[in-house]
């Protein structure tokens, strides 16, 4: 899938608000079948953000939106086109957090979300060497 350039959209990308990724966590079943929705759009741009930037935001979640929300990333980037983001999907921001706080969900829920994807880098991103 390739993205198109909008003149209109912001070169930077301001960070969401906590209140933004909990909306998107609750509605993160529903709103990819919303295209014109302009919390999806945010969301697609959000992807640039980097680890450092996403780990603040992520502190103001519970452990159900934080996993809704890496949910909504991961099946985003296979069906929604400008959600392509490899080994910078903010779902493996996410798992990393969960993980340094030792709040990992069970394996097989971490087997399930792997399972809606082709991304290698789901859940923890690149292997360090």
């Amino acid at each position: 899938m390739i993205g198109q350039w909008n003149p209109t959209e912001p070169a930077t990308v301001s960070p969401p608000a906590v209140h933004q990724l909990q909306e998107l966590a609750a509605q993160s079943g529903s709103l990819l079948q919303q295209a014109d929705n302009l919390l999806l759009k945010q969301a697609a741009r959000w992807i640039s953000l980097s680890e450092d930037e996403w780990q603040p935001l992520l502190e103001g979640l519970s452990d159900a939106e934080l996993l809704a929300l890496a949910e909504f990333y991961v099946k985003a980037e296979m069906t929604a086109a400008g959600f392509e983001s490899g080994a910078g999907n903010p779902a493996i921001a996410v798992f990393r957090y969960l993980k340094r706080q030792g709040r990992l969900p069970g394996k097989e829920v971490i087997r399930a979300l792997k399972a809606e994807t082709t991304n290698r880098y789901i859940p923890y991103g690149k292997v360090m060497l």
